[in-house]
C-alpha cells in the first residue's frame, strides 16, 4: 500500500499508441499539400504585391505626369492670357502713338504754314519798304522789276504807264525783254490787236487784275493795274514765268495787290520829289494843301 501511494506515474511511462502507416501517409500527404499550397499562395501574394507595387508606381508616375501637364496647361493658359493682355496693351500703345504722330503731323504742318505766312508777310513788308524808300523813278522801277523776278518768279515783264493825251499805254520799263520791242497798247475804239494787248487794256479799264491759274500759264501770265487812289494809271505785265515756277501762289497774288496799290504812288512821289530838286515841302506848304 505504502509503495503504491509513494509511486509517481509519468507520461513517458505510458506506451505510445501505434499510428497506422496508411493514416501516416495521408497525414504526411496532407501536410505536404498544405505547406505546398501555402508556399504557392505566398508566392502568389508576393507576386501580386510586386505587381500592385508596379501598378502603384506607374499610377504615381502617371499622376505626376498629369500634375505636370495640368501645371503646364495652367501655365500655358496663364501665358496665353498674359500674351492677350500684352497684345491689348500693344494695340493701345500703337493707337496712342498713331494719335500722337497725327497730332505731331498737324502741328508740323501748321508750323510750316505759319512759317510760310511769316515769310510771305516779310516779303510783302520788304516790297512795300523798298517801294516807298526809293527817292527816284529809276530806283522805284528797279525795285518793281526785282520784286517781280525774285519774289514772283517772272522771267519777262514790263511796266506800262498811261499816256492820257494819246489814249494809250506805253512801256516805261522791262525785264527779260528789250524795252524797244514792247509795243504800246492803244485804247482807241478799234480795240487791241492781240491777246496780250487785250488783257492789258482790260486790266486798265476795269481796274481788276488778271492772274492766270493752273500750271505753266500762257502769256500774259498776269496783268496788274497800277492804281492811284481809285484811278488806274498803268499796268504791270508778267509775260512768262521761270521754268521752276509752275503757278502763282497766294503770296504772289498778295504781292500783286501790293504793287497795284503802292507802285503808282511810289512812282508819282519819286517823280515829284525829283522835279522839286529833292526838296521837302515846308510846313506852310503842307498846311496850305490840307487847308
Amino acid at each position: 500500500m505504502g509503495d503504491k501511494k509513494g509511486r509517481v506515474t509519468r507520461k513517458s511511462d505510458h506506451p505510445v499508441p501505434a499510428v497506422p502507416d496508411a493514416l501516416k501517409e495521408r497525414r504526411d500527404a496532407f501536410l505536404h499539400t498544405f505547406f505546398k499550397r501555402g508556399a504557392e499562395l505566398t508566392d502568389e501574394i508576393v507576386h501580386d504585391n510586386h505587381r500592385l507595387r508596379e501598378q502603384i508606381a506607374k499610377l504615381e508616375a502617371e499622376n505626376t505626369a498629369l500634375k505636370t501637364q495640368v501645371a503646364s496647361d495652367r501655365a500655358m493658359r496663364d501665358l496665353l492670357t498674359k500674351i492677350e493682355k500684352l497684345e491689348t496693351e500693344k494695340q493701345r500703345l500703337l493707337s496712342a502713338v498713331e494719335e500722337k504722330e497725327e497730332i505731331t503731323g498737324q502741328i508740323t504742318n501748321r508750323f510750316a504754314e505759319v512759317e510760310s505766312e511769316l515769310e510771305a508777310f516779310a516779303n510783302l513788308y520788304v516790297a512795300s519798304f523798298q517801294l516807298h524808300l526809293s527817292p527816284s523813278v529809276p530806283l522805284v522801277l528797279r525795285h518793281v522789276k526785282e520784286l517781280l523776278g525774285q519774289l514772283v518768279g517772272a522771267r519777262s515783264s514790263a511796266v506800262y504807264f498811261l499816256d492820257v493825251d494819246n489814249r494809250r499805254l506805253e512801256a516805261i520799263a522791262s525785264d527779260g525783254i528789250d524795252l524797244a520791242s514792247v509795243p504800246p497798247v492803244s485804247l482807241h475804239d478799234g480795240g487791241p490787236s492781240g491777246v496780250v494787248e487785250a488783257a492789258v487794256e482790260r486790266a486798265l479799264l476795269t481796274g481788276v487784275a488778271h492772274v492766270s491759274t493752273g500750271d505753266a500759264p500762257v502769256a500774259p501770265a498776269a496783268c496788274v493795274p497800277l492804281m492811284l487812289g481809285d484811278r488806274a494809271v498803268g499796268v504791270v505785265v508778267v509775260y512768262q514765268l521761270l521754268e521752276q515756277k509752275r503757278r502763282f501762289l497766294t503770296v504772289d497774288r498778295e504781292l500783286f495787290k501790293l504793287l497795284g496799290a503802292h507802285a503808282a504812288v511810289a512812282l508819282a512821289g519819286a517823280y515829284h520829289f525829283g522835279r522839286a530838286g529833292e526838296r521837302i515841302p515846308t510846313p506852310a506848304e503842307l498846311r496850305a494843301i490840307t487847308g
